[in-house]
This record gives structure tokens, sequence and C-alpha cells, in this order.
């Protein structure tokens, strides 16, 4: 039967007593309470086994001979589910075993005859326990090592930027166990520099009036923009100083960690947990490394491939995206459609309001794509005020739906100009490819990537046809074109389709 008991002293450390000795077990117990150890009792080995089992041990003080079950039995059986908790046989017959023999044999950290009174006894409590926490220690590490090599393919992967930061941070949570945390960044995705020459894009002065901005967070941070409303002030101060030192800081409840590539800083992580140990604190900064990374890569990729002011994908790598949606299309033998839009009378809200208002309507028109779309459709600003947005596995039916879609977010969307408000509304065109009736044989292998580029452009152009045909008709609908079939392929040494 296990018992928790109660004691002044605190030394975090459980130890299962286990003795068929009722008067040995109350005994042994107290002077080991005394000593602020947490003790669970057993009377038998399978009752031991059980507590095991299903509860933290860090030692083991088993008496060698019981009626049931010798202390060597339930050693080996231990074991074969357990190989850290550390052992401590007991006997009153000093004669029961050869202490060496036993100590190779079972893998066990000692052999204490209980003739040899209390001191002793705690000597080798006090050894059993330093071993304890060594192979502890050395398991832990082992395992968040693991954890975070485990990880560190996913970070890396291609993603977008707020996915990644959640990700990071739900990461960075579990090492420690902290259920409130947040990540946070310099405004507008900057980082600070420690020293040396700064890096464009990246850079971002750290002074009093600077605020990080929370982008992902769990548990009470949830709602929370920035790190001045939710923290108090001296708990930003660590912030700070993790920031400006680019060191982990510990504070009563909590630990900040700086997320730093070489000598630039691209943010923090906050958690409600202390990073006491110095394990704990080198794993969090081999991850924080490692996350800090992912970050500037993510950071960069938006910034080669995403238009900063709708959040849609540049032209150029929507282009890219487009050719390898076609590739894909063809290869699956599924249909594919393509969505252009063109705002209604964009140049009468450059022209009445000011360019900045109509820079209002391109980010407004931006969200509206990104709200309506699904998570595989991919949208992109083709230039000035037309944007165009690729749906994978799409037919008629399934075009039509996110177009309607998008005009009636568009229809209910205002841009506020000083004196004014103009309500948004756009044309769209649709194309739609039809699956290939090609059989296996008549494909050529490989398949030019030219065939794929030219299958895109006539995809396009013929969108680009219905859009045009949709403005012309008083704009603020929609106009599909005829489905476009797949050409024949070039012939060998072309580089168009026949």
């Amino acid at each position: 039967m296990a018992r928790k008991t109660k004691s002044r002293l605190v030394s975090g450390s459980t130890i299962l007593l286990v003795d068929d000795s009722p008067e040995y077990l109350e005994a042994t117990s107290g002077l080991l309470e005394r000593e602020g150890h947490q003790v669970l009792r057993a009377a038998s080995g399978p009752d031991s086994l059980e507590i095991l089992r299903n509860q933290k041990v860090d030692l083991l003080l088993l008496d060698y001979y019981m009626p049931s079950m010798t202390g060597e039995e339930v050693v080996a059986e231990l074991r074969r589910f357990n190989p850290f908790v550390q052992v401590i046989l007991q006997t009153g017959y000093a004669s029961e075993q050869p202490p060496r023999e036993l100590l190779r044999r079972l893998d066990i950290q000692g052999y204490f005859e209980k003739s040899e009174g209390p001191d002793k006894l705690l000597l080798w409590t006090d050894v059993g326990l330093k071993a304890a926490y060594t192979v502890q220690l050395l398991h832990k590490s082992r395992q968040g090592l693991r954890y975070i090599l485990d990880v560190t393919p996913e970070l890396h992967r291609i993603q977008p930027l707020n996915d990644l930061l959640q990700g990071i941070l739900l990461q960075i949570a579990g090492l420690l166990g902290a259920a409130n945390s947040f990540l946070a960044v310099l405004p507008e995705g900057g980082g600070f520099q420690l020293t040396g020459d700064k890096a464009a894009g990246f850079v971002a002065t750290l002074d009093e009036a600077t605020d990080l901005q929370i982008r992902a967070a769990t548990g009470h941070f949830a709602n929370h923009a920035s790190v001045s409303e939710c923290l108090a002030p001296d708990k930003q101060e660590l912030v700070r100083r993790a920031l400006q030192e680019g060191r982990v800081q510990v504070g009563d409840g909590m630990s900040a960690v700086p997320l730093r590539v070489g000598d630039a800083m691209i943010g923090v992580v906050y958690l409600d947990r202390s990073a006491q140990q110095e394990r704990d604190i080198e794993l969090l900064y081999i991850f924080a490394n490692q996350a800090a990374v992912a970050i500037q890569n993510a950071q960069l990729y938006e910034l080669a491939t995403l238009d900063p002011l709708t959040g849609v994908y540049v032209r150029r790598f929507f282009e890219q995206l487009l050719i390898r949606e076609v590739a894909t299309a063809f290869r699956a033998c599924k249909p594919m459609a393509l969505l252009m839009m063109d705002l209604d009378e964009f140049k009468r809200i450059n022209d009445t309001a000011g360019h900045l208002t109509g820079d209002q309507a391109l980010a407004a028109m931006g969200n509206v794509l990104r709200t309506a779309i699904r998570s595989a459709d991919v949208a992109g600003r083709y230039g000035g005020d037309e944007f165009a947005v690729i749906l994978p596995q799409t037919d008629g039916d399934g075009v039509d739906q996110v177009a309607r879609r998008i005009l009636d977010l568009t229809s209910t969307t205002r841009v506020v100009a000083p004196g004014n408000e103009f309500r948004l509304r756009g044309s769209l065109g649709l194309g739609i490819m039809l699956p290939h009736k090609y059989t296996p044989a008549d494909i050529p292998r490989p398949i030019p990537h030219a065939y794929y580029h030219a299958v895109a452009q006539s995809l396009m152009q013929r969108t680009d046809e219905a859009l045009y045909a949709a403005k012309k008709a008083g704009g603020g609908r929609v106009h599909r074109a005829l489905p476009l079939e797949w050409p024949p392929f070039p012939a060998p040494g072309s580089a168009e389709p026949g």
C-alpha cells in the first residue's frame, strides 16, 4: 500500500521503500521523511511493481528477502519496463548474496546491510539519489535533443509565416510544459541588430518606445496584440533584456528566450515557466537557434514572393506556381480553373481620393481574396488592380462558387477616405482546364517544360478574355470562358505544342 507523507523539508525526490516488516517500514519512513523525501511504502514485491508501473520513483530501497517475491526477482521484473529507477538492496543477512556479484548482475546501485545503522542507510540513499539525478538528466537531455532533431525538418519546411510562428511557439512551450506563452517580434517584422552592420529589411531600433508585437500566443495571452498589454513592467524589462543581450532571461515563474540569428535578433518567446536547470536552458538555446533561422528564412521567402500591399503572391512567382499546378493537373488527370479579377472604377478612386485610398482598396481586395478562397487555392496580384487565383482540381461548378463568394465579399467591402466612401466592385473572368484524354502510350517521357508553360499561357489568355467580356458587359459580374482542351504534344525538337 503506497502512502504519501508530509515533511517540513522538501528534497523533490521520491523513494519507494519495500519491506515485509511493518516496524521497519514505519521507522525507516520516518527517517527518510525527516530528510525531506517523499516516501511511498510497499510490503511485497508485487505491490512495489504496481507502484513502479504507475508512479514516478527516483530510488527504490528494496528488501532482498521477502516471502512472495525476492528483491532480486523484483529488480529483474522492474528492468523489463524501467531501466532508470535506481535500486539499493537491503538485507538483514550479510551472507545472502555476494554484494559485488549482485551489483553487476542486477544493474543496481548499492547493497545495504540493515545492521549497519541509519547513518549508513542515509549515505546509500544520497548515493542512489545522486545517481538517479544523473541518469534522469542524461535521459531528458537525450529526449530533448531527439525532440529538437525530429521537429527541425518541419520548422524549415516552406509554410506561411503565421503557421510557422504558431508551430514554433507550441514546440518551444512544450520543452518546459508552459501553458501560457507568446512569440513576439518587433513592429513590421523587424529584427534588432546587436552589433555590426545592419541587414536591410530585418533591423529595427530597440528603444523604450518600441513595443513588441505578439504574433502567436497560447493560454491567456491569446487575445493580446502587444507585450505592453499583457506583462507587468518588471517582466517587460526581462523580455527587453533578452533581446538586448541575446541571452535567456529567467525570472519568477517566467522565461524569456531570444530568437537570434548571428547578431540579428528576430524576436522573443515568453513562457510562464522558469527554466531553472542548466539542461533546460541549453535545450531552449538549441531550439531557439533553429527556430530563428526558420523564421528568417520564412521572412525572406515572403519578402521575395508576397506583395506587401495585398498579401498575395507577386506576379512572377504566381506564374511559376501556375505552371506547377498545370503540370500537377496533367499528371493527376484532374480539372483545374483560373480566375482573374479586376476592380471596377479603380481609376476613379485614385483620381477622387488619391493613391493612398487606392492602396487601401487594393489591400482590402487582397484581404477579400485570402478570405474567399480555399486553403489549396493560390492568389496573386497580376498587375495594378488585377488579381488572379489558381483553383486546383476544380471544375465549372467549383469555380462558380468561389467567384460568387468573391463578388459577395467585394460588394460588402468599403474604403473610407476623408469626406468620401467607396464601395468596392469587381469583374471576374473564369477559365477551366479539362482533364486530358491521353493514354499512357501517347504521353512522351519526359514531358517538356515548355509544354506546360505554353498551356499555362493559353489558360491565362483565355481567362483574361473572359475578364474583358465581363467588364465590357458592365462590370460587377462573372464571365466564364469555354473550357480549354489540352493541346497536342510538340514534335521532337520543337519548343511549342503543335
